[in-house]
């Protein structure tokens, strides 16, 4: 019988390190594998890491690499699929024609693929504030991409997702779709997370716009998500979360969509276009199942009243 050990040896020998990420401000969890690139930028330090847990193949498998911010991951090639999948499509679908598409952070280009295979989309810019991140994510995991950024229609703006809300604000241009593909709210990306920034966005939206963004692990950071809820709930009339389970995160993971005018809860599409055929998570049968809140996080996520204000 083969001895049992606490940390695995690869079949190559290597013995991989363990990595631990926060989950909350009482919780962490842990994966074991092995970082192939690290970096620092003036903005975070940036690692690449192989996890054996996402694939058998061995460590020079790409399924297995994923990528840490600050300590933090963020995607998977394995999963990183739920996330984009459940943030874009919800949203573009309900609604129908969304030409021009803003993505907050989004460096690693997730988003921007998953918003490219709407027809009716004629511009994607992302406005990612680290240029470090893009360019280490197109030279160990292109795949997370897929081309994305060679598209004609994406343009890659480096700088402060604030600078350009302001900006596009004072030039009175407008998108239709607004997807926040950020760090969490509990560090640099905070002020992008508040009441005052949702406003500025509300304020670039068209007519039948709508924002998308994370709000993280309601087991484990209710006060944040609670919070992040409250803000979109004063500003939009339409606040409307859904969950999924997210491995890399390790948790059950919340996202919110928030508009004016569109109900994508309700607005279940009855087939979906043939540039979605392919989607491995998010698809027309389960949507009503994303969207259907358990009683446990009714106090975290539940239909608290809109605080809509006009201003």
């Amino acid at each position: 019988m083969p001895a049992k050990r606490d940390v695995p040896t690869h079949e190559s020998g290597v013995v991989p390190s363990s990595y631990t990420a926060p989950l909350g401000p009482w919780a962490s969890y842990t994966f074991a594998g092995r970082t192939v690139f690290a970096t620092s930028s003036p903005h975070q330090h940036i690692e690449i890491v192989d996890l054996p847990t996402f694939g058998p193949l061995g460590w020079a498998n790409q399924a297995n690499r994923t990528y840490r911010l600050d300590g933090r991951f963020m995607a998977s090639l394995a999963d990183a699929h739920i996330c984009h999948e459940c943030m874009v499509h919800p949203l573009m679908l309900a609604h129908g024609d969304a030409e021009r598409v803003l993505i907050l952070g989004g460096g690693d280009g997730g988003s921007t693929r998953e918003a490219l295979r709407h027809a009716s989309v004629r511009e994607v810019v992302v406005a990612e504030l680290d240029a470090q991140v893009p360019a280490t994510i197109l030279q160990h995991m292109p795949a997370l991409a897929d081309g994305a950024f060679d598209d004609p229609r994406t343009t890659l703006v480096i700088g402060d997702a604030r600078d350009f809300v302001d900006a596009t604000l004072h030039n009175g241009n407008r998108f239709d779709v607004v997807i926040f593909d950020l760090t969490e709210a509990d560090g640099e990306a905070a002020p992008l997370h508040d009441r005052a920034f949702f406003a500025k966005v509300r304020a670039i939206l068209s007519p039948r716009g709508g924002i998308a963004l994370q709000l993280g692990a309601p087991w484990f950071e209710a006060a944040q998500v609670r919070c992040m809820l409250d803000a979109l709930r004063s500003v939009f009339a339409l606040v409307q979360p859904l969950t999924t389970y997210v491995p890399l995160y390790g948790t059950q993971w919340a996202l919110a969509f928030a508009s004016d005018s569109l109900d994508v809860r309700t607005s279940v599409p009855a087939s979906l276009p043939d540039s979605l055929r392919h989607l491995r998570h998010y698809s027309p049968s389960r949507h009503a199942a994303l969207f259907d809140i358990p009683p446990e996080l009714a106090a975290v996520l539940g239909n608290a009243p809109n605080r809509y204000a006009t201003g």
